[in-house]
């Protein structure tokens, strides 16, 4: 097992997971989604594990997402991008059997909780959050789309600002986090270290209802959450301009809108691939008829094997992630451009 993954089993029946990249943000690399799901499927059959503590290391993130640059590097030939396809479907079957899990899972979400950090943490049963957290789906930022099962858990917000969220990838905290479902209960990160103690010492083989005795550990330290602040504060801006039927009057509509938050989030989304934008766009409006994560994760599945023959998706890591602070050169410059039958691609079988 990979060494950026820790996970041993406690005396007292817990199973702790420690994603151990506190340099890289706890990011994961196709060895670490492998070694999850390795040490997952082990203990499910183990008498020994009575629940799951997922962690990160270090006091600043969680996860941060997938290791983007493992994928762009594997874009250079063909049998680099089958690895990446594969690292990708590994990922989305490691967050489907994280929900599915026969036995509790505690995701501890403090600090910084993006991307593939979110995939892994939304199917968790308890999902624990802190003044620390920063939760986002930024994948437009790197012209990828919000993938990880987003096309479902967006859509169980309001249409609008799941697709304020998943176009703009814009970062929200705890309360915001706990009012858009995606996170459960709040702790302040002083009191985490003490929660881990509690359920850690706790003896849990030869307790009769686990996950009930799991709540109750956590709601001798969880507090109200802060409110919804920053969506409340942007509310009426989200509904007017994200509830558009199409990207290219949403785009328009925000143009036209002369308030500066308005106007902020339009000179974000001028600088995105057009492409990835359409993507997503289509991806989030599809999601709605989905009833479950599984369907999502299904889709991502296909949609994320054709972002990696896609010029934009390499062209926007570069810039991002390599080459930091250049100028990227997408396949097209404006939403008006995309064809629909392009979009339309990227959904077929």
């Amino acid at each position: 097992m990979t060494t950026d993954v820790q996970a041993y089993v406690t005396k007292t029946g817990v199973g702790v997971i420690t994603l151990n990249r506190e340099k890289a943000l706890n990011s994961l690399s196709s060895r670490m989604v492998k070694a999850i799901n390795e040490t997952l499927h082990a203990w499910k059959a183990l008498d020994d594990v009575m629940l799951v503590l997922l962690e990160g290391a270090g006091e600043k993130a969680f996860c941060a997402g997938g290791d983007i640059k493992e994928l762009y590097y594997n874009g250079n030939n063909h049998e680099g991008r089958a690895k990446s396809i594969a690292f990708l479907e590994l990922e989305y079957d490691t967050d489907q059997l994280i929900s599915d899990y026969p036995k509790p899972i505690i995701a501890m979400m403090d600090g910084i909780v993006m991307g593939g950090g979110v995939g892994l943490s939304y199917g968790a049963d308890f999902r624990i959050v802190t003044e620390k957290t920063k939760w986002a789906m930024p994948e437009t930022a790197i012209s990828f789309f919000p993938d990880v099962g987003a096309g479902y858990f967006l859509n169980q917000a309001s249409e609008s600002i799941g697709m304020y969220l998943g176009l703009v990838g814009e970062t929200i905290q705890a309360g915001d986090a706990i009012a858009i479902g995606v996170a459960d209960q709040y702790v302040q990160s002083e009191d985490i270290c003490k929660l881990r103690e509690t359920l850690i010492d706790s003896e849990w083989r030869n307790v009769n209802d686990v996950q009930t005795s799991i709540d109750e550990c956590i709601q001798k330290l969880s507090v109200p959450a802060p409110k919804s602040e920053q969506l409340n504060h942007l509310a009426s801006i989200i509904k007017k301009h994200f509830s558009h039927s199409s990207l290219t009057d949403v785009m328009e509509s925000l143009r036209e809108d002369s308030s500066s938050d308005a106007q902020t989030i339009y000179k974000k989304l001028q600088n995105r691939s057009p492409l990835s934008l359409h993507v997503t766009f289509a991806h989030l409006k599809n999601g709605r008829n989905l009833s479950s994560f599984e369907d999502a994760l299904e889709i991502d599945k296909h949609v994320a094997s054709s972002f990696m023959e896609c010029h934009d998706f390499y062209e926007g890591v570069r810039c991002l992630l390599v080459d930091k602070g250049a100028q990227p050169t997408f396949k097209y410059r404006f939403v008006q451009e995309v064809p629909t039958e392009t979009v339309r691609s990227f959904f077929e079988k």
